[in-house]
């Protein structure tokens, strides 16, 4: 499979996941955020209102109401429609996401970290972001940085491609 039908086969589940959780934009990435849940909270929510993505936040204790370009849901997901998965110590096997073609933003203690590189769009080297700390203002660059990235369709599809050769 080449990496434009992979993109194509992608974007066909984005668009179904965007339409399962009422998302508008899709035009915008959607990424899943697995925190936990100390760090989610109303300074977080805040800060990612402004980004240019749409986030899926899988968080149990849901005091806060979902907006244009964010809700919140406790459940287990199709992996494939989405384009990144922000985690700092998730349960889950990142690993499966990075079968799905997901971009991996994830804190450097994480156990898989190992086997990431940070990516450098200049030499078309790594296959995710990686926070330093596990703290909001870190993570929150590391999405930042995903979202720049994003813009560039080459760039996109360098960081796609080297995921998948993890």
């Amino acid at each position: 499979m080449t990496i434009a039908n992979i993109l194509k086969e992608k974007n066909a589940n984005k668009d179904i996941l965007l339409a399962d959780y009422n998302l508008k934009n899709k035009k915008l990435p959607v990424g899943l955020i697995r925190l936990n849940d100390d760090l989610i909270d109303s300074v977080l929510i805040d800060a990612l209102k402004i980004l240019p993505a749409n986030f899926i936040i899988s968080w149990k204790n849901n005091n806060f109401d979902n907006n244009s370009n964010i809700v919140f849901f406790d459940d287990n997901f199709d992996n494939s429609g989405f384009d990144f998965i922000v985690c700092d110590e998730c349960e889950d096997s990142v690993t499966d996401y990075l079968k799905d073609w997901v971009v991996p933003i994830i804190w450097e203690s994480h156990h898989i970290s190992s086997i990431l590189k940070e990516f450098n769009a200049w030499k078309i080297e790594g296959n995710a972001f990686i926070f330093q700390n596990n703290a909001l203002c870190d993570i929150y660059y590391a999405i930042i940085r995903y979202t720049e990235n994003y813009k560039f369709p080459y760039d996109n599809k360098a960081l796609v491609k080297n995921v998948l050769a993890v």
